[in-house]
Order: structure tokens, then sequence, then C-alpha cells
């Protein structure tokens, strides 16, 4: 009688277990009848930084010491799973054994010291693991008594502690600024092809880190094309949203001579920016760039140089692309639109010139002596015209035409240079040119997060240039760099590592074939 009480007990306390954590389990539990995804085979952990910000994480980096501002951020740990298709062991040994094995002894693998790093090859994920076996000198004893052991040292990683290697790291900088595909769309990329839990806070990490590391690059590139005779500058507006202002400013500088480029990031569109582009070491004491610049009829150009002093002023050309354009506006919202298409009529000769000179590859001597023998009298010719024009009562005080005119005449003699330099070319074509990967950039992401984004974002448009510009491929070079910058010297310079230069391995491990 009593053992059937008791069973009648057990059950009726099951039940009503099961009914406390049903009850439970509606109150604080998770509402989704989703399973929990079963860990895959070959699936590794990693604890990877990422840096929080108070306000939307955007690519970062550090701008000129008197535009940066201290980031209201903090670091926290995030747990990060790859699903590894294989794994590959490198045993480093000392170099002391290398050269004289037979007077160390290894010792136990419980001695050996471990670093692991996932290195990406293109739609998988590899594991490399560096073992570290430990050797004792025979007879050395240490102050403890025991065997003192010598280990090597496992290869540097461009972030300090994470298990990230340089082709992973690359991936996602050749994704953002080579691909332009903004980070919240590259964590379901990275999630497709097996690495998972990734953030937007771990993303800027990297590109923190990869644009501090290639600073110096940039830098000695920078020095690099203030030896140009000619230098394109242009501009173009990015919102910005931890600013003072609402838009900042890419500007963008080419060298006529190569057609190598730079970017700069700047808050404003003022004439402080030049101080910093158009001097050497990026300092406003530092001396002035000696060539001729081009650049669109923006004012900033004039003020920056009438604060220095004479004999160190560059010789400025106005862009003839600009003039050309606002007259073909004119044909379409002009009271005279046949006058307008004249005027883009007379200009168009001086292009058919410079071809030919390009084309021909025509010696300076030459280019002088056709552009005064044949360009001159067609731009004489041209602001006769405007002159003719201004005075012309029937032209309203107000429209496209008149700006046209306007701006032709007011900068006449910047629109002249190229006439009395044959390192001037007649428009600023090739610096637009070089912009128009930050402008669809700037279509996809829309914003900048702050300036010191801005800063690495003009960093690694620069190299991502540079490659485009010498036929290199960028994720090749940046993985190769990002494993040689750890231990890279400043006595060695840095010029050698930059693309076109530095010399890549023909057969390229990121691109091998596994067979599995």
């Amino acid at each position: 009688m009593l053992e059937e009480f008791n069973k009648h007990l057990v059950v009726k306390v099951e039940a009503l277990e099961e009914e406390v954590f049903r009850l439970r389990r509606m109150l604080f539990g998770k509402k989704s009848e989703k399973l929990e995804p079963k860990e895959e085979q070959g699936e590794i952990a990693f604890e990877e930084e990422e840096q929080e910000a108070t306000s939307p994480p955007m690519e970062p980096t550090p701008s000129h010491p008197a535009d940066s501002k201290p980031a209201d951020t903090q670091k926290k740990q995030r747990q990060i799973k790859a699903t590894v298709v294989r794994e590959v062991e490198h045993l480093i040994i000392p170099e002391e054994v290398q050269a004289n094995p037979q007077a160390y002894t290894r010792l136990p693998e419980s001695s050996d010291r471990i670093s692991r790093r996932l290195e990406y090859v293109p739609d998988h994920f590899e594991l490399h693991i560096f073992r570290m076996p430990a050797y004792v000198k025979k007879g050395q004893r240490g102050k403890s008594g025991q065997d003192a052991p010598i280990h090597a040292t496992a290869p540097q990683n461009i972030l300090a502690g994470s298990n990230m290697g340089a082709s992973v790291i690359a991936l996602a900088l050749h994704n953002k600024y080579s691909l332009h595909l903004p980070l919240y769309r590259q964590i379901k990329e990275f999630d497709r092809i097996g690495l998972h839990g990734l953030s937007e806070g771990v993303l800027c990490n990297w590109v923190r880190a990869v644009a501090g590391e290639l600073e110096p690059l940039w830098r000695a590139h920078h020095e690099l094309l203030l030896d140009s005779d000619a230098l394109h500058i242009d501009e173009t507006p990015i919102r910005c949203l931890k600013s003072d202002k609402t838009n900042g400013y890419m500007w963008a500088m080419s060298s006529a001579d190569t057609g190598a480029s730079l970017y700069y990031w700047q808050n404003s569109r003022s004439a402080d920016a030049l101080n910093y582009l158009l001097r050497h070491g990026q300092q406003p004491d530092g001396n002035v760039y000696e060539g001729a610049i081009l650049s669109d009829g923006y004012g900033g150009y004039e003020s920056w140089m009438k604060n220095l002093p004479d004999g160190q002023k560059p010789q400025w050309q106005v862009c003839w692309a600009h003039v050309r354009r606002k007259f073909v506006e004119a044909s379409a919202n002009s009271n005279d639109p046949g006058w307008s298409m004249k005027m883009v009529e007379l200009i168009q000769p001086l292009y058919t010139i410079e071809r030919v000179l390009r084309e021909s590859k025509a010696p300076p001597e030459q280019k002088l002596k056709e552009r005064m023998e044949k360009s001159r009298p067609i731009v004489e010719e041209f602001f006769k015209e405007l002159a003719k024009r201004s005075l012309d009562t029937q032209n309203p005080p107000r429209n496209k035409l008149k700006d046209a005119i306007d701006y032709a005449q007011k900068r006449q003699t910047q629109l002249c240079s190229w006439l009395e330099n044959a390192c001037i070319p007649i428009d600023n074509n090739q610096v637009e040119r070089a912009i128009r990967p930050v402008t669809v950039g700037r279509k996809n992401s829309l914003f900048i997060g702050s300036p010191e984004a801005g800063q690495r974002a003009a960093i690694i448009y620069t190299m991502v240039e540079e490659c485009k510009r010498t036929g290199t491929d960028f994720l090749q070079w940046l993985t190769e760099v990002l494993r040689r910058l750890p231990t890279h010297r400043a006595s060695e310079g840095y010029l050698a590592l930059m693309p076109g230069i530095l010399k890549l391995s023909t057969e390229n491990p990121q691109h091998r074939k596994v067979s599995l």
C-alpha cells in the first residue's frame, strides 16, 4: 500500500516540476522556437577584441593631431567561431639549435609553445599552428637548478594577441575599400564562408590597426609626390557624423608625371588643408611645394597662395574642362545656346592638339613650340570673344551664360599657365578619375563615422589606387605587407613596400589549390 502511494507521489512531483519549469521558461526563457545550432565539425572558437563606440562605429583612423579627438570607446572580447577546412602545422626551431643541433636536447612536447593563426584561402579557412619546441643546452643550468629552456618565436601579427592572420584581415579591407562592400554586408559574407560572430566593432578594430601600420608608407608616398613637376588636386564632400561640421572632405592629389595618387582627409574645404597637402612633412611651417598645381577655380587655392612669401608660390593652372563644362551647361539654359556652343567648339581644338602631343610622346621642347604656335592663338581668340560678349547689353545680368563668361574671365591668367610650362596638362581630369572610387564608396557607406575614420580611409584608398595604377593585386599585396610590417625597421625605409615596388611571389599562396 505504501509503495503504491510512494509511486503516486513521485509521478505527481515530476509533473509539478515540469509545470514549474514551463512557467519559469514562460517568464524568463527565450520565446523563440528555433533550435540551438549544433557546433560543426572542424569549428574552432577564438577570442577577438572589438571596439565599442558610443555612436555608430564606422571605419576609423588617426588624422592630423590638430583634428583628432579622443574617442569615447571601451574594449571587450568577442567570441568568434571559424569553420576550418584543414590544419597546417609549422615547426619552428630556434636558430641556435639549427646551427648546432648536437649541443641541445629537446624537452617533452608538454613544454612546447603553440601559436594559432587563421588564414584565408578563397572560399575557406585554414588553421596554421606554429609549434615551438623547447630546447636546453646540454650541461646548462638556470638559477633554480633546472635546465634553462629556449624557444623560437612565432611570426609576429599585425594585431597583438589576435588569432586572425594577415590574409583574413586583408580580405576585410579589400572588400571594404576595393570592392566598396560596407562592413555590415561583410559580416554576412564572412558568415557564408565560415567565419561566424564578427561585428562592426571587430572589423573597425582591424581597419584601425592596418591604417596605423600603413601610415608610414602613406607619408613616404606623400613626400615622393611632392617631387613631381606638377600636381592635380581636387576634393569631394563626405558626410561625417562625429564632427563639428556636417561634411568633411576627402582631398585627392595626383602626380602629372607618373599618375600616382594620394588621398587626405580634412574636416573642411578651407585653404588650411593645402598647408598639409602642399608642404613637406605635412607641417604648416614645412617647405612649400615648388612645382605647379592644377585644380578647379575654387578660391581657396588663391587665398592660400596670397599668404605665401614671394618666390614660394607654386604656379597655378585652372582646369579647362571646367570652363568647357560651364559653356555646355549654358547652351541648355541660356538665352543664346548657339553662341555658347560656339565657345565649346572653339575650345575643342585645344584638346585635339594635346591628344596628338600625348600620343606621340612629344618632348617638352616640342610641346612648348606646338602650344605657342597653335594653342595660344586659339586661347587669345576665345578671350576676345568673351570680352565682346560681356559688353553686350542683351545679355541678362544673371544666367548660366553670364556665370560661364565671368568664371573664365576672372581666371584668365591661371587658364594660360600651361602655355608656358610643358609639364602642366590642360585640365584636371586625371585627379577627377582618381577620386571616383571615393564617391562609389560614399554611395555604399553613406557617411564616415569620425574625422579619424576619414583619415584611415584616405590611407587605405591611397594604397588601393596605387595597386590599380601599378597593376598589383591589392589583396595579395596587403597580405604580404601586413606580414612584413611587424618586423620592418624604419631605417630600411618604407617606399620599398609600396605597390609596384615590392616584389610579390609569382605563386600566390592565397590562390593555391588544395586537395582534401
